[in-house]
């Protein structure tokens, strides 16, 4: 065997980087449609699961609230018609805004005409009429409608979140992609190295080389 006739031995060191290719379009808009989808597409499962988990938080807080503020809603209908002897049908919001400032349908039309002659006034049927048996009980009325309102207030609040969850969402699966991007490039970098061993085993210049180079 002549030099000509080295054996060439290549040991590769590391196998080539090999990922997923994760749209950073796709992942936003799956945080879009669901806060934490992005992050799971994104191979980022434990964020994925805080966003879900917040987003799950949100939506059980919206449907209580919607849920109490009914129940409330009809509680102060109930109190309406028991104290104060008012006919519920038909009645829209601004009337059980009336009833909750005003003693009566007498009041009420006797202080527009003096303070606000420019207010309608109710006409003097059934369908119109409240007297209230007492202070105490248009307060009682008061407080369980502002319970009622404050709760849908809150309901409301609860979109807003959803809505605030979503741009932090797509923003953190935009960071999340893009920090992933420049690992993948970093690894892809130092990824693929072979370490080349020539032994020289004939001639006059006997002994062994090793090269270290990296595949392109």
């Amino acid at each position: 065997m002549t030099a000509e006739d080295t054996t060439r031995i290549f040991l590769d060191m590391s196998k080539p980087v090999t990922s997923k290719h994760v749209s950073t379009k796709k992942a936003m808009l799956l945080s879009v449609l669901l806060p934490g989808a992005g992050q799971y597409y994104a191979g980022e499962t434990f964020r994925g699961q805080v966003f879900m988990g917040i987003e799950a938080a949100i939506w059980s807080g919206f449907i209580g609230w919607r849920v109490y503020g009914d129940w409330k809603r009809d509680d102060y209908k109930s109190y309406a018609a028991t104290h104060a002897g008012v006919d519920n049908a038909g009645k829209d919001k601004e009337f059980y805004d009336w009833i909750g400032f005003y003693n009566s349908r007498d009041e009420f039309n006797q202080l527009g005409r003096l303070y606000s002659p420019e207010r309608q006034f109710l006409p003097d049927n059934a369908a119109n009429f409240w007297q209230w048996d007492s202070e105490a009980s248009r307060m009682v009325f008061k407080d369980i409608k502002d319970a009622s309102k404050k709760a849908f207030r809150n309901a409301s609040f609860m979109l807003g979140l959803a809505l605030f969850n979503r741009v932090v969402a797509g923003i953190d699966t935009y960071r999340t992609v893009k920090a992933a991007g420049r690992k993948v490039d970093s690894m892809t970098q130092f990824g693929e190295y072979k370490l080349r061993v020539s032994p020289r085993l004939f001639g006059h210049n006997q002994g062994i080389s090793v090269g270290l180079s990296r595949k392109f």
